[in-house]
């Protein structure tokens, strides 16, 4: 695809709308009460957006979370504008990811697929773990599973992170969510597993957040896709993307501390 076509692309997605309720830092270069909002790379970090927690494993900059925050951003806005019912999913999905590849991102593999899992205690991190091993290895997995429990610990904590999670949603009924890896490879390039999941969260009067299996089967819907960003072809988006898009985005992305 030419870069004329991928702006072109940006210009037509749909503007965020506001959320003035929810007061929010975001982004390398702001500051929260206590000062300067520093990342240390050497850490796993996390970020919470509407229905995601996106999880950045040690080697990442602040610079590629942004990007990465920015970019999920758009384009679940765009596909939620375009298909918002519960049975559009599939729809949902691969909007989502197509609009992805044409900011930059590169489509190594994808899967949707139907899942009923039976275990006692199950929570919403521990499925996106189960999704994203095999795509990943279990050392891999490992610290997803470790950053990934960290991170929910993080959400369920404050009033705020609640409310940019669950901004979406009703409490009981079918709830959508991701709990998203990103990591360098070996020639440093960002990686990425998207793992949406679709379930029903009923038997949680907190929400899909709260929710822990019960003896019941729990049956999901999940898309499981792997991608890395062509940051040559991203740089040459980026302006655009952050001209249109990095106020209204501030108000929904909030960046979790280091772990």
């Amino acid at each position: 695809m030419y870069i004329e076509e991928r702006l072109e692309f940006i210009e037509s997605l749909a503007p965020l709308a506001p959320l003035p309720t929810l007061i929010t830092r975001s982004f390398a270069n702001l500051e929260n009460e206590q000062g300067a909002v520093k990342h240390d790379e050497s850490k796993p970090t996390a970020s919470v957006m509407p229905d995601t927690i996106n999880t950045f494993f040690p080697g990442i900059s602040t610079e590629i979370i942004d990007d990465v925050n920015l970019c999920k951003l758009v384009m679940q806005n765009a596909a939620s504008k375009k298909y918002p019912k519960e049975e559009q999913l599939s729809d949902w999905y691969k909007y989502y990811v197509d609009g992805l590849s044409k900011l930059g991102w590169v489509i190594q593999n994808k899967q949707l697929k139907d899942v009923t899992i039976k275990r006692i205690g199950l929570t919403m991190d521990q499925i996106a773990v189960e999704i994203v091993a095999g795509l990943l290895g279990p050392q891999a997995a490992s610290t997803l599973a470790y950053v990934a429990q960290k991170a929910l610990v993080e959400v369920k904590k404050g009033q705020r992170t609640i409310e940019i999670f669950n901004s979406n949603k009703d409490t009981g009924k079918t709830n959508k969510f991701e709990i998203a890896p990103v990591f360098l490879d070996a020639s440093g390039q960002p990686n990425m597993v998207l793992n949406y999941v679709s379930m029903n969260a009923q038997e949680s009067t907190r929400g899909i957040l709260f929710w822990k299996s019960t003896s019941q089967s729990t049956s999901i819907k999940s898309g499981a896709t792997r991608a890395y960003l062509d940051r040559k072809v991203f740089s040459r988006l980026s302006d655009s993307l952050y001209d249109k898009f990095t106020e209204a985005g501030k108000k929904y992305i909030i960046d979790l501390p280091d772990f």
